[in-house]
């Protein structure tokens, strides 16, 4: 479903919240926003802009600040207060178009990026590519180069634990040929490179980590990656959780082949 006229962020934030039963994270909030049509999620960080949105106006020395959003938590926020009144801002008073408005606040420093569970048979490994997206309608990026943390599954049990400084996608290229390449068919990524909203590339790793957000890095891979059941929530210092995209030729492959299985 779609609008005839799209709202603005804030708009559109407000529209979401107020329909929510309880608190919710931004990376929910953009997917409906996105399912009712509020805005066109293109670009490749729509969920990144959302954030920003929420962070700036639930800050009470900003601009935008709107007492009736709430900041509960690492990147959730409620409604509240429902008879105030929201500060409207114009983008191009506060010094910011429409695209950049995200990319200023909220870079997150540990693991802005992860995937987990990617399937070993959707990437090309003579692309040298890695394709995943925030959103269904975001702007495509290739992770190829990304450093951090991965895994090996065999399904979803662990069968191998790496690191890269360099390629992401060398590694794990380097482990479908080798003798480990029958052992695994899934792999889990936590990047700390994040992407730019603007041109879709990765970002330069932070330069600093203090021992407090190393702690909570290695808390927060933990727990996405073994899942203990006892944890409640989610670690601190993890950005967005990327989906993954096909390879291009493997998708359309698939499309072919399902198109030829049509005709008979």
């Amino acid at each position: 479903m779609t609008t005839s006229r799209e709202t603005g962020w804030q708009e559109a934030i407000i529209a979401v919240l107020q329909d929510a039963s309880g608190p919710m994270r931004y990376d929910a909030i953009t997917q409906i926003i996105g399912e009712r049509g509020l805005r066109t999620l293109t670009g490749a960080t729509p969920a990144t802009t959302v954030n920003a949105y929420l962070s700036n106006m639930a800050n009470p020395d900003h601009a935008w600040y709107d007492r009736r959003v709430l900041k509960v938590g690492r990147g959730v926020f409620q409604f509240d207060a429902p008879d105030s009144m929201a500060v409207e801002v114009d983008l191009e008073d506060a010094g910011l178009d429409d695209e950049e408005s995200g990319e200023h606040p909220n870079r997150i420093v540990g693991v802005p990026a992860f995937g987990l569970y990617w399937e070993k048979e959707k990437v090309g490994w003579n692309s040298g590519e890695i394709l995943g997206r925030q959103t269904h309608d975001s702007t495509p990026v290739n992770f190829a180069d990304q450093q951090g943390i991965y895994l090996l599954h065999n399904d979803r049990s662990v069968a191998y634990v790496g690191r890269t400084t360099n390629s992401l996608y060398q590694r794990l290229r380097s482990h479908s040929r080798d003798h480990k390449s029958v052992r695994w068919n899934r792999f889990s990524w936590f990047g700390f490179r994040d992407v730019d909203g603007q041109s879709g590339q990765l970002l330069p790793m932070a330069d600093e980590v203090t021992p407090e957000q190393l702690i909570n890095i290695l808390e927060a891979v933990l727990i996405e990656a073994l899942e203990p059941p006892v944890n409640g929530r989610r670690g601190d210092y993890l950005g967005l959780q990327y989906e993954q995209i096909p390879d291009r030729a493997i998708a359309q492959g698939q499309t072919r082949a399902f198109l030829q299985n049509l005709i008979g």
